[in-house]
């Protein structure tokens, strides 16, 4: 079994994600919403509300960590898995685009207690290996946010940080499948110096608002697609022998929809010719420290669903 680990900028994206063998009953995949239209919507030249600069590296301290440390996890299911957890299960478009855009759920209603050290980072979104910024959205006991992680700065981190509330749920979400959805648009805005620009779409105004723009020529050597899946970073629970996210998200769901990828101007929707999928029907939930997982694909490649 390959463990996810941060540091997958050098790795093929699917070799850097968790395997599965492991086989279970799959959850019926509803219908996909009609794919949305809004590739070539303006550009409002507005930002997110957001945390940025210092102040984002204050807030996203502990979840930074997190997300780019090395697995110190066991490579077995539970149990007797103890210790802790970092992996994944998701699509991975196969070849390094210059941008995409995808449909991912927030719910307000996911409250990590207090002295949970889990982390959820789903959906979360990365273009490419060319990319200087990867979009999640993140649950922990500190509270839900929208993060752009800069992989382009000299320490990565998460440099804009929008938390996730009233004003952000009224402005930046739509209703998919009955959850609250955001729309997100990660592009490269300048070939030659390799910048890049995440936005959120703003449906007020149903323009692009800039979230967070970063730029490094070194990663333009970078050849291997990007993804779009679940995250979690989880520690042992001896009283349950899971992860503590899991006693804590029951009810809770995470989806992405809509997953489009880039090539010079053209946009393709994700299919089994352009990506890969980590396949639903083999994947072990125990693999991901929560045993009620259940893992489904409305439409594929183009968007999944995690349910507790």
């Amino acid at each position: 079994m390959s463990l996810l680990s941060r540091n997958r900028r050098v790795l093929a994206a699917v070799g850097g994600a968790l395997l599965v063998t492991a086989t279970l009953a799959v959850v019926p995949a509803s219908a996909e919403p009609a794919a949305i239209a809004m590739n070539d919507a303006p550009v409002s030249g507005q930002l997110v509300p957001a945390l940025r600069g210092a102040a984002a590296v204050k807030a996203g301290s502990y979840v930074s960590q997190r997300f780019h440390q090395q697995s110190t996890a066991h490579a077995q299911a539970i149990p007797p898995w103890s210790g802790s957890l970092h992996a994944a299960w998701g699509v991975f478009p196969n070849n390094a685009s210059n941008g995409a855009q995808a449909t991912h759920t927030v719910d307000p209603n996911i409250h990590i207690p207090s002295g949970n050290p889990d982390i959820i980072y789903a959906p979360t979104l990365d273009p490419s290996g060319k990319t200087c910024i990867e979009v999640t959205t993140y649950y922990w006991q500190g509270g839900n946010a929208v993060g752009a992680w800069d992989w382009c700065a000299a320490s990565p981190g998460f440099a804009a940080i929008a938390g996730i509330d009233t004003n952000f749920i009224n402005k930046y979400t739509t209703t998919v499948n009955g959850k609250r959805a955001y729309t997100i648009q990660d592009v490269q805005t300048n070939a030659t110096t390799n910048s890049w620009t995440a936005y959120l779409f703003n449906y007020t105004t149903n323009a692009w608002d800039a979230l967070y723009t970063s730029a490094n020529t070194s990663k333009l050597t970078e050849t291997h697609g990007g993804w779009d899946m679940f995250e979690v970073y989880t520690e042992y629970n001896p009283a349950t022998g899971e992860g503590y996210y899991c006693g804590a998200t029951v009810g809770s769901s995470w989806a992405a929809s809509n997953i489009q990828i880039r090539f010079g101007t053209t946009w393709q929707t994700l299919t089994t010719s352009n990506s890969q999928l980590q396949n639903p029907s083999t994947v072990n939930p125990a693999d991901l420290g929560c045993t009620n997982l259940t893992f489904a694909v409305p439409s594929a490649n183009s968007s999944w669903r995690v349910t507790h």
